[in-house]
């Protein structure tokens, strides 16, 4: 009688490791928006689209995230994180189809649209279902999922430098077939995956989430609580606008491009994979504050001299070099966020990505004017890299870090 005991005992860590390794793959899968910057001058050309309307376009996710920010928290409790992770993946995959089957400017804006809600519900819910699967590694858990968001950020930017060469002297007809098909294929695999993930079975968790302890709004207006809201904002919305219109500055502002812009953003996703997982392996709480107040100023500062001295061979290494210091800041600011209680853990992470949301389709469209208005991609780009400066600056103000490695873990 003992022995299938010890088997199902012995199986548990298996299961765990199993599933994570499972959501470990969607994630990467899911990753295939990442083709967008790559293609945003072609898309700009094919729809008639202005820098604003781009950035517009690109920024629209944002409403669909504040609808998923506003019920993530209450739909976690209720049905908890796995099954909102599942949903989150399936919604997702159907996104995709419907960008790939519609080929069209509507139905692009509709995926962006949705994909935010679904993304908004992934961006709480799969960072709380890892940690609960191994609690003792809520850091390394949290760099593992963006290791492996780098792994694929890595590819699929030349995949999407490949299909644009394979379109540039078609016509519209292959330009659809290389921008939407891929789409429909992905949006195929994560949909079958997500389904095959729902079945199978789900082991004991280490450490369930609070779900007893209700959430106070005086929790969030807690000077703590505010500034990692800010600090969220600043990262997300700085990053993605850089990235977002990296491809478009070196194809507008130099003559001759050395490397594909593929190259910048692959080098973006090796920066962020290569200090990530060293991150994923130092002790938690290790050089926390010193990492919060220094790496983004430091990665800011490299971004300013990329935009206004770096030459067009210079400009993936420029790239690449500020990413390694400040992609090192926010898993290490969701490590901070957890690092008094897991209680209202999802709540003011979803706070900080509404904020971030927010702050990013501004930065998205005023970046987007600014170009339209001046013809400099240089100046647009210099206030969001003036974000990265900000964090460390409000991350040393605040006192953030100080006692993270003296605290109790309350789980």
């Amino acid at each position: 009688m003992q022995e299938p005991i010890s088997h199902t005992v012995e199986s548990v860590p298996r299961r765990r490791g199993e599933l994570a390794a499972a959501i470990i793959f969607l994630i990467m899968m899911v990753s295939y928006n990442g083709v967008t910057p790559v293609f945003a001058t072609r898309i700009c050309e094919y729809f008639s689209l202005s820098a604003e309307q781009y950035g517009t376009t690109i920024g629209l996710g944002i409403f669909g995230e504040i609808a998923a920010f506003l019920l993530v928290g209450l739909i976690i409790t209720r049905f908890g994180a796995r099954r909102i992770s599942e949903l989150s993946f399936v919604g997702i995959g159907g996104c995709f189809l419907c960008i790939g089957l519609g080929a069209s400017l509507f139905w692009l804006r509709c995926g962006i649209v949705f994909q935010g809600f679904f993304a908004g519900l992934a961006k709480v819910a799969i960072p709380a279902f890892l940690i609960a699967l191994y609690p003792a590694y809520k850091r390394r858990m949290i760099s593992i999922r963006y290791v492996a968001i780098s792994i694929a950020g890595i590819g699929i930017p030349f995949w999407a430098a490949q299909l644009l060469k394979w379109s540039a002297d078609a016509d519209d007809r292959g330009f659809e077939n290389a921008f939407f098909g891929p789409f429909l294929i992905v949006g195929c695999i994560i949909v079958a995956g997500s389904v095959l993930l729902s079945l199978s079975r789900q082991p004991p968790l280490q450490s369930q989430p609070e779900t007893s302890r209700r959430f106070r709004l005086r929790d969030l207006l807690e000077f703590r609580s505010l500034t990692i809201v800010l600090l969220v904002a600043l990262h997300t919305s700085a990053d993605s606008t850089i990235f977002h219109f990296l491809a478009m500055f070196m194809e507008h502002h130099f003559d001759a491009l050395s490397f594909s812009p593929a190259w910048a953003l692959a080098g973006h996703n090796i920066a962020y994979l290569a200090t990530r997982f060293l991150l994923s392996l130092l002790p938690e709480g290790f050089a926390q504050r010193k990492i919060l107040t220094l790496a983004g100023p430091i990665g800011g500062c490299i971004l300013l001299l990329m935009l206004w001295q770096g030459h067009a061979i210079s400009i993936p290494l420029l790239y690449t070099l500020a990413s390694l210091f400040y992609a090192a800041e926010f898993p290490v600011l969701i490590s901070e966020i957890s690092s008094r209680s897991m209680g209202h853990f999802g709540t003011v992470l979803a706070t900080g990505f509404l904020a971030g949301g927010a702050a990013n389709f501004v930065f998205l469209k005023g970046t987007g004017r600014l170009v339209d208005t001046t013809g400099d991609y240089r100046l647009a780009l210099s206030v969001a890299a003036c974000g990265f400066i900000a964090f460390g600056l409000v991350a040393a103000a605040s006192g953030l870090g100080k006692s993270s490695s003296q605290t109790t873990i309350d789980t």
